[in-house]
């Protein structure tokens, strides 16, 4: 039940990308169109807050702390931040959000964001969670998905050694409970006619993750789609391990839903790497990630006979050449295998500028009590920083709504 993923295989040259086309991806009027001057002033404010890096090193600890102390920052904290990023504290704190977004044809990723479990009773609490998510989308047009971790059904360390090929009967048996928990939530979403986004993590457990993504898919997705995996393309194996998914769902009669992002743990899997003085899993620089990127895209858009594309993206390039080559193959932009994804709070130029060209967008909507979300607003606000240009170009757009 838990043998690994076969190894993929190398790399081959592909086609150059095809030459994009001007989406018109600027247009500040349909990105900002369901914001009022109040909340796009309150996000000005934030990502003018986000380029000072120093403040994003240091703050997040200190607000962690101001939090255990119990300080009266909530108030603050919530409207200028938590509600940038996030749905609500409920599930049902999430409906007001979606349909506001579904007034403009932009879908939504419910995404329960609590992280760091522990202990078992904390991934059946968890699991139990997200059956309810899938339970309350059946049948709502506005939710496009439902996002999970594996981290958030099976400990971390288990999965860890279980890769490194150490791990004894008690670990494996815990994994082997985390996969029992992803195939229920699979069973579920098969009933209600929902899809699940597994999320990609960090390399030293994402082979663990990836044989039970394989498993699910091989089982679930047959005559429907219900559960996608997640390929992250800083790494430079992923565009070789995506083909070879491609090949084994054509080959086996199942459908490969992968969803493609360029990466969240660039940091974290340098800085682990140096330590223990191995070979970094990371592309040599960006370049070479936008490259993977864009050809992985491109092969699963000419395959979508037995595959699926959710290009989680906030670079427009990418988007612009997504949409030229599906235009170029005569592919729908409502074709129903083919979405963009970008985070709620960012990227509002693409989301609803491609949602009002027909194309199939879903808005990340995470919710979850505001402690526990908070190592998730501490990531978007470092990605913020980490990525080139991301807040000046946030500001750019609303300075010109604004004005």
């Amino acid at each position: 039940m838990l043998s690994e993923p076969s190894p993929a295989p190398p790399a081959t040259e592909i086609a150059p990308p095809t030459l994009a086309v001007d989406l018109h991806l600027d247009d500040t009027q349909s990105a900002f169109a369901y914001k009022s001057d109040v909340e796009l002033r309150r996000a000005h404010l934030l990502f003018t807050t986000l380029q000072a890096n120093w403040l994003v090193r240091v703050g997040p600890p200190l607000l962690e702390l101001a939090l255990k102390l119990q300080l009266p920052i909530r108030g603050l904290v919530r409207s200028y931040f938590f509600d940038q990023f996030c749905g609500g504290i409920t599930l049902a704190d999430t409906a007001t959000r979606s349909e506001q977004l579904w007034k403009y044809n932009v879908g939504t990723t419910l995404d329960y964001a609590v992280e760091g479990i522990r202990s078992e009773a904390g991934f059946d609490a968890c699991r139990d969670e997200m059956l309810r998510v899938i339970a309350y989308s059946e049948g709502r047009a506005p939710v496009s998905f439902v996002a999970l971790k594996m981290s958030g059904l099976g400990p971390s360390d288990a999965m860890e050694r279980l890769q490194s090929g150490h791990a004894n009967s008690f670990e494996r048996s815990q994994v082997e409970r985390a996969e029992q928990r992803l195939v229920a939530l699979c069973e579920a979403a098969e009933r209600a006619n929902v899809r699940l986004l597994l999320d990609a993590e960090e390399s030293w457990i994402q082979t663990t993750i990836d044989g039970m993504a394989e498993r699910a898919m091989q089982r679930f997705n047959r005559s429907q789609l219900v559960i996608y995996t997640t390929a992250q393309l800083y790494r430079h194996d992923r565009l070789a391990y995506g083909r070879q998914l491609l090949s084994r769902a054509a080959n086996e009669g199942w459908i490969a839903g992968i969803k493609l992002v360029r990466g969240a743990y660039l940091e974290k899997e340098n800085a682990r790497a140096r330590k223990l003085g191995v070979p970094s899993p990371m592309q040599p620089n960006k370049a070479a990630t936008d490259r993977d990127f864009d050809a992985a895209a491109s092969e699963i858009i000419q395959a979508l006979d037995h595959c699926a594309l959710v290009a989680g993206t906030h670079n427009e390039a990418s988007c612009e050449h997504i949409a030229s080559l599906m235009q170029s193959l005569g592919i729908s932009p409502e074709h129903p295998r083919v979405h963009f994804s970008q985070l709620y709070g960012m990227s509002d130029n693409l989301s609803f500028n491609l949602a009002a060209l027909g194309y199939r967008v879903a808005k990340y909507l995470p919710y979850g009590p505001l402690d526990a979300v908070l190592p998730y607003l501490t990531r978007r606000a470092q990605e913020n920083t980490a990525i080139a240009g991301q807040s000046s170009r946030e500001l750019i757009l609303i300075r010109t709504e604004l004005e």
